[in-house]
This record gives C-alpha cells, structure tokens and sequence, in this order.
C-alpha cells in the first residue's frame, strides 16, 4: 500500500516536508494549496521534479479548502477555476496521480427555521456549471494517469450526490474517502461513497473521538484496519491525515504493528 503525508504546519517548505517524508519512509507528500508555500505563484514544476529525484518521493495535490468551481458569483468562480487550474497544469507536468477537492455546501437561507440551500434552490444552475466543470477538466486530464478525486467532508447534501454522479460519468474524477470525517458526520457518506466502491481511489486515513480530529491512528474511537484493508484491496492511495510529526510517526508504528506498512 502506497502511503503518505499531509501538508504539515511545523515543515514550512517543501524540501523540509519532503525530507521528512522520505526520511520515515512515506512515499508521497499531499501537498495543501491552503497553505502559503503551496501558492500557484511559490511553487514550481521543476524544483518539485529536483526533490522527486533527490529523496524518492512523490507527491499529490489537495486543492484549497475553499475553492468553489460551481460558485454562483462570476468573478469568484474564475477565481477558483484559475486556482485548480494552475493545479492541473502541475499535476499535468509531474505526472501526479492524484488531486482532491472539498465539494463545499454554499450558502443557504433560513426559511421558517429551515436552512434552504442556494445550490437545491438553484439546482439547475448549480448541475450545469458542474457539466461545465467535468468537462473543463476531462479536456485537461484526458489520456493522463491522473485523477481528480472528490472527498467528504461534513455529509454531502442531496445536491452534492447529484454533482458528484455527474462528475463520476468520466472517468478523469474519482473518489476519496475520509474516514475521520465520516465518523464525526455520524456515517453519513459511507452508504454513498461505498455504493461507488470501482470510484474510490484515494483514502484520507486519521482516527478521531467526539472532541477531537486528526488523531493519530489508533488513538480515538474509530476501526481503522476494515478501511485499510478496503485501500490495500482497491489499490488505492493512502494519506496517513495526522497532521503533528509525533503522532504522525506513531500511526506509522501502528500501521507496521499490524502488518499494514510496506517499506
């Protein structure tokens, strides 16, 4: 199984992150455009290509957190549609394999103590820039080994379901799943994503309790091995999302106590 890292706070540039990727034996960097040295304008092919050779690694993309192609507002989706596409334009050079988005809820309207989403309200607008989009990026990703994954995050609404089944008809998009975000949205994407289980592609593995996310493997409340077992059988790659080196090298321990970690 294929495993690697999120964007950690305490490497704050590439080459130290990649370093310690290397160095623990992890074999890709997930590298967050969030991030003020992961900027479109801070980063470049060829220093990542340099430090691909030099330590053995790779990496992978995670777009911005807020980044909204199917926003309502004209110059905000350009604005995004610029981001991810400074995104592909890199994952297209390096021959990255995977990049992952958020699919973000939108704005809603209280009506009667109902929240009424802009994007079910709207739904038909919504749906057509997400044909627009799947075909802007199945343009750019066509005849490539890289997919563009589609993750969880806080319980896709109906709308979301419908976004992504449209996504999921070429086969450029696939799918990741967060465990840990599952669980703290009390299980309500994993009926959904493993319905698609031929889509899954790319894992979000970190444990968590009722308080805390991002813990280290083994260390809150959920069953981690059935998830990793289901990677190791699809084939797909595993973001190890603890985000603190300590607890970071201690899912590491976990993973080779039970038998999960290839070196």
């Amino acid at each position: 199984m294929t495993y690697g890292i999120p964007t950690l706070m305490a490497c704050a540039d590439v080459e130290a992150l990649t370093r310690f990727c290397a160095e623990n034996g992890f074999r890709f960097v997930e590298m967050n455009m969030t991030f003020p040295w992961f900027q479109p304008g801070s980063i470049c092919a060829e220093t990542l290509r340099n430090l691909m050779k030099e330590y053995g690694v790779g990496y992978t993309i995670h777009l911005h957190d807020q980044v909204n192609p199917f926003e309502f507002s004209p110059d905000l989706r350009r604005g995004s549609l610029e981001n991810i596409g400074a995104a592909l334009d890199l994952a297209c050079e390096l021959g990255l394999p995977r990049l992952n988005m958020h699919l973000l809820p939108g704005t809603y309207s209280s009506v009667n103590g109902t929240k009424v989403y802009l994007y079910e309200y709207c739904e038909e607008r919504y749906l057509a820039y997400v044909r627009e989009f799947r075909e802007l990026v199945e343009r750019r990703l066509r005849g490539t080994d890289t997919l563009f994954c589609i993750e969880n995050t806080s319980g896709f609404k109906p709308f979301h379901h419908k976004a992504i089944d449209l996504l999921l008809a070429s086969p450029v998009f696939g799918l990741t799943f967060d465990v840990g975000h599952n669980y703290r949205a009390n299980d309500a994407d994993g009926a959904f994503i493993l319905s698609r289980e031929a889509r899954l592609r790319h894992f979000h593995i970190h444990d968590c309790d009722s308080h805390a996310n991002h813990l280290g493997l083994g260390e809150g409340h959920i069953d981690l091995i059935p998830y990793l077992r289901l990677a190791d059988r699809l084939g797909a790659t595993v973001v190890v999302e603890v985000k603190e080196s300590g607890a970071l090298l201690r899912s590491r321990d976990y993973l080779i106590q039970h038998g999960l970690w290839t070196a």
